[in-house]
């Protein structure tokens, strides 16, 4: 899959994040955006070192050199503090790829129907105007433009998707067979098998996030299921304060059920959003 980087990272010494909206339901009800800057400067320093021989001096001046070389490099990982609006924005970043149990992901090897199924799903469960329903002889599909589909994987995996990537793909059948279900490409639009809809009702709730020092951040979070009851009752506010939650508040949710964990790697945007580096779960 071809794949050109639409950020350029800087180095990370703090993490602020600003505002932020919450989870869509189907007609775009959710923005999921935030903005944050990320600042880090490096310094050196330089020793003067007493000259007593030259033979002295190439060496103290060697050694010096070296350490200066290590001190600038050997900075350590630290823990980012999170404040209400950087959790809320954290949790929701994550929840995306939670909802639809996402599992797997890595930047350097993922295939562009890797990225087109999530595409699919965040689409179909966050924004669903942007759906439609053409036919084919007997099988009717689920159908988004490539428009749509650069925004998602801009927004959520800080890539260009382009048509040539998606040109390898078959173009939809009109008759059921062995195929898979999809992604297919024709017209500019990618097609996939219609199919029901199914509850997301599971969240991330992100238990730390640590500052690599080199642009990326590393996220752990904790997959939780919300009751099914409670789910189908809640209104999207409802839903929006289950995103707020810190690690102590879910632990102590009677509504909420713990199913796993993970941890993602993430780069920051110049405008401050997170994109998606690594993710793995346990399963």
């Amino acid at each position: 899959m071809k794949r050109t980087k639409l950020i350029s990272l800087g180095l990370c010494a703090a993490l602020a994040l600003g505002s932020f909206a919450g989870c869509n339901s189907t007609e775009e009800t959710t923005e999921k955006t935030t903005k944050a800057s990320e600042i880090k400067s490096e310094e050196t320093t330089t020793e003067e070192t007493t000259v007593t021989t030259s033979e002295e001096t190439s060496s103290e001046s060697s050694s010096e050199t070296s350490v200066s070389a290590e001190d600038t490099l050997d900075i350590a990982p630290e823990s980012v503090d999170m404040t209400s609006d950087s959790q809320l924005y954290a949790n929701t970043f994550i929840t995306n790829f939670v909802e639809q149990f996402f599992y797997d992901y890595d930047r350097d090897s993922a295939s562009t129907e890797q990225i087109l199924d999530f595409i699919h799903a965040n689409i179909k469960l966050n924004a669903y105007s942007q759906i439609s329903f053409e036919t084919k002889g007997d099988i009717t599909y689920e159908v988004f433009s490539l428009e749509a589909a650069q925004t998602v994987a801009a927004r959520y995996f800080g890539l260009l998707l382009t048509e040539d990537d998606l040109n390898s793909l078959s173009a939809p059948p009109s008759a059921y067979g062995d195929q898979p279900a999809g992604p297919y490409y024709e017209d500019g639009k990618i097609w996939y098998e219609a199919a029901d809809g199914e509850g997301c009702n599971r969240i991330g709730i992100v238990d730390s996030v640590t500052n690599n020092t080199d642009g990326t951040l590393t996220i752990e979070f904790t997959i939780y299921e919300i009751d099914l009851d409670t789910y189908w009752s809640l209104s999207l506010d409802d839903l929006r304060a289950y995103y707020a939650l810190t690690p102590d508040q879910a632990a102590a949710d009677t509504t909420l059920t713990a199913v796993s964990s993970g941890t993602a790697t993430v780069g920051v945007s110049q405008s401050g959003d997170y994109y998606l580096i690594t993710y793995s779960t346990v399963r």
